[in-house]
């Protein structure tokens, strides 16, 4: 009796170890099956998370204002939204997988630096663009473009079309205002030809380019004559209208863009001749001269002509470091005095610069 139960003792020992490794490959397999559960469940977590950041995304490239498109690295368009689509003209269907080159007309997608052919280089890129678009016309634009990988895992690029057409006017308009206000500086709002601090600004402009060049600058400082008597004669807006007058005449008279013809202030009137010498400024005063005698103003109150007529003088200079323009300006001063006191309706050329103080005469005709 005692090897059957030997046997048996023997087969319990094997049942019961046997029954152990069971019991502890299932609560093994239980370990296994709840880490299993666990991480399918931050991975469900996980991918609803990045379900709704998709939608999200999606949502704000939808409904974003500036047009947005993103393009694969072979220019095949894969997505744009609602105002992509508005800037182009055409459905979601005409435009996702077509070329954006053949969307697009701009000289930027036959260019080396386009911005699909940039994809590798990892960087943000901004471009001043301008788009001919149907029915808007030119528009401008702010270009900015930045790698990304597609959904199907191909490099690509995300780019956004700010338009900024209304500060590109804004800037223009202000540019243009700006330029009026430059103008309107520097003109003489009677007479529209340069005014006093334009004069004076070109004066010393001159004055040091030339004082470089070592080349003659010659002024002509003109007076109408008796003007006073023939604005009490005719009336101020008579008077206004016979300076404007002389004014269009002086213009008249300089040909070359270097010259200058202002209204010094009053009635008098001054011209700036760069790289003339006193000859050559005689020879515009007589111009200038005939000019305002063909006006054929009427001046009943002048005591030298029935009619309006100037006074000029005349002067030149080689400008030099020890010299001041204002010299200049003082020399034409003189000689313009010396054309009144000599009769008016002249033109006197002060050559104290060449050694002399002597005045050399030219009359109209």
């Amino acid at each position: 009796m005692t090897e059957p139960q030997d046997e048996n003792n023997q087969q319990l020992v094997k049942l019961k170890e046997e029954n152990r490794r069971l019991r502890a490959s299932c609560d093994q397999l239980k370990s296994t099956q709840a880490a299993l559960e666990q991480l399918i469940g931050d991975s469900n977590a996980k991918l609803l998370h990045a379900e709704m950041t998709s939608f999200e995304l999606e949502q704000v490239f939808s409904a974003c204002t500036d047009a947005l498109w993103v393009v694969r690295e072979d220019g095949v368009v894969v997505r744009a939204n609602a105002a992509m689509l508005e800037i182009l003209g055409k459905p979601g269907p005409e435009i996702i997988g077509r070329q954006c080159s053949d969307l697009m007309d701009y000289a930027l997608c036959r260019d080396p630096n386009c911005p699909v052919k940039q994809v590798r280089s990892k960087t943000l890129n901004e471009y001043d663009i301008q788009l001919d678009l149907p029915g808007c016309g030119t528009e401008h634009f702010i270009l900015t473009t930045a790698p990304l990988i597609t959904l199907d895992g191909t490099p690509g690029i995300v780019g956004q079309f700010k338009n900024i057409t209304g500060r590109k006017k804004a800037e223009e308009a202000l540019a243009a205002a700006n330029t009026a206000l430059e103008r309107m500086a520097r003109i003489d709002g009677l007479t529209q030809i340069a005014n006093r601090r334009c004069f004076d600004e070109t004066l010393k402009q001159e004055w040091q380019r030339l004082c470089r060049n070592q080349k003659p600058l010659s002024i002509l400082l003109g007076d109408i004559d008796f003007f006073k008597k023939y604005n009490d004669r005719y009336g101020h807006q008579a008077g206004d209208n016979c300076l404007q007058q002389v004014g269009l005449a002086l213009s008249r008279s300089i040909l070359r863009p270097a010259d200058l013809a202002a209204r010094y202030g009053g009635e008098e009137f001054v011209v700036l001749l760069p790289e003339v010498d006193i000859e050559g400024a005689l020879c515009v005063g007589k111009r200038i001269l005939q000019e305002i005698e063909k006006l054929g103003i009427e001046h009943q109150a002048s005591q030298v002509s029935d009619k309006v007529s100037m006074s000029l003088g005349a002067a030149s200079l080689t400008p030099s470091r020890e010299q001041d323009c204002t010299e200049l300006v003082k020399l034409a001063d003189e000689a313009l005095y010396q054309a009144k006191n000599a009769g008016r309706n002249r033109i006197l050329a002060n050559r104290q610069s060449k050694g002399g103080g002597d005045a050399d005469e030219a009359s109209p005709a």
